[in-house]
């Protein structure tokens, strides 16, 4: 799957400051320092954490439960220079923080070069400073949503009257409920799965002269990949000058060294033919996004007062963007049913297909460059709805058809293998836990 946007992303400089073609002039948008009192008195709901899905649940409470009072506790009080993207299925409440969008993209390799478009659903990026401004005028209409930056939480309790305590920088607060945005669960996945970490590190480069496609969005580039690693560059143009350019890994070993910032600067001489002299460095962004199969693990308590929203990005391909408005909608039908919220779960032919391709990934690193390439030959449409859950049976056997047959036969063959292996291991380990007791 292409790369993701939903990260641990920390560029050090905004790289279209300079109103770049392509990019609204949103100097409107910037958050101030949200420097809100906190409330003393108990809220009804405590939203820990502003980011992604943080600030989506926020939205969805205030659009739909006018009647509670909420305050969201994010940690950060700086500026938040994340980047997402995604393509855009029509859930983002603020689709006016956009930033820039593609209606066409590229996949490259040495065998050629795959193109596709879907103006209806255009690829978009979202700078996380542009979502959170326009989240912050949303919640400014109403009286029943209050944003506090600078309070990261450090402890939890729960009271003997059933309310939590929370305990964070700018105080402590008091709530009836608490959505925990900010867990990223106890991390190691279930025996039997694949686990791989889609390592990256990107520029934001500007050149003296016009050499970008700001018509055209690069998803991958293969052309300089090593058989024996899944590599790839991503281009995002948001000017004839300026585009991030990134370098991205998928490997076992997420502390495994690569030399990112070379591929970077090697990728640039080659493919634009531009001498060390004729571009700068504006800004830089890097992450790490695990990819298995796991299932999700649900935190949330039974009487439905603590919901922790975790596990939001697809496994396979590290999207989360559009898939955290969406899950949030189901978080708040639960937070006023009263009913314990689910951890976001994938269909079933998601979920196989995910794990199928994850163990193609990690054993025919060499044959992945050909099934992305033959991936979007498909219809741009097909594509999208692919890779936003929305695909019927007839796209994924479309997909499945067009992939190479005996790297995915024998990824499913290993899949199946896996699983009842894991089944037969974990029924064994019950039976002689049962005979001991």
């Amino acid at each position: 799957m292409p790369p993701a946007r939903v990260a641990d992303v920390h560029p050090v400089a905004d790289p279209t400051s300079n109103q770049a073609a392509g990019v609204q002039d949103d100097s409107a948008l910037r958050p101030r320092n949200t420097a809100a009192p906190l409330p003393t008195r108990t809220v009804d709901v405590a939203i820990v954490g502003g980011g992604c899905s943080g600030l989506a649940v926020a939205l969805e409470l205030a659009d739909r439960a006018a009647g509670l009072d909420v305050v969201v506790l994010e940690g950060r009080s700086r500026p938040d220079r994340r980047v997402w993207c995604s393509w855009d299925d029509g859930s983002d409440p603020v689709p006016e923080a956009q930033s820039a969008s593609w209606d066409r993209w590229e996949i490259r390799t040495r065998r050629g070069t795959s193109t596709g478009a879907d103006p209806d659903h255009p690829y978009r990026m979202v700078r996380a400073d542009d979502r959170r401004a326009a989240v912050y005028r949303r919640l400014s209409g109403t009286n029943r949503v209050t944003v506090v930056d600078g309070a990261a939480v450090h402890d939890q309790d729960r009271l003997p009257d059933g309310h939590y305590a929370l305990l964070s920088g700018r105080g402590l607060v008091k709530a009836r409920r608490v959505v925990d945005a900010t867990r990223r669960g106890d991390g190691a996945p279930v025996r039997g799965t694949v686990l791989l970490h889609q390592r990256f590190v990107g520029l934001w480069i500007e050149t003296v002269r016009p050499v970008f496609d700001p018509s055209t969005v690069t998803l991958m580039d293969f052309t300089d990949a090593p058989a024996d690693q899944v590599r790839f560059v991503y281009v995002l143009p948001v000017s004839p000058t300026v585009a991030l350019v990134e370098s991205t890994v998928f490997t076992p070993d997420r502390h495994a060294p690569v030399d990112f910032r070379g591929h970077v600067h090697d990728y640039v001489r080659d493919r634009w033919m531009l001498r060390a002299d004729e571009w700068t460095v504006k800004g830089s962004e890097s992450g790490c996004v695990p990819m298995t199969d796991a299932p999700p693990r649900r935190s949330s308590s039974a009487d439905g007062t603590l919901a922790v929203v975790t596990g939001i990005v697809r496994p396979s391909s590290g999207y989360g963007y559009a898939r955290a408005h969406r899950h949030a909608r189901v978080v708040v039908d639960h937070l006023l049913a009263g009913t314990p919220v689910p951890a976001f779960r994938d269909r079933a032919r998601t979920r196989a297909l995910d794990a199928v391709f994850l163990r193609f990934l990690r054993h025919r690193p060499d044959a992945a460059p050909e099934a992305f390439r033959r991936l979007f030959t498909l219809p741009g449409p097909l594509v999208v709805r692919f890779l936003t859950e929305q695909s019927t049976l007839v796209d994924e056997l479309r997909i499945v058809l067009v992939l190479p047959k005996v790297p995915f036969i024998g990824a499913a063959v290993r899949t199946l293998q896996e699983r009842l292996t894991a089944r037969w291991t974990t029924s064994r380990a019950r039976s002689r836990q049962a005979a001991m007791t």
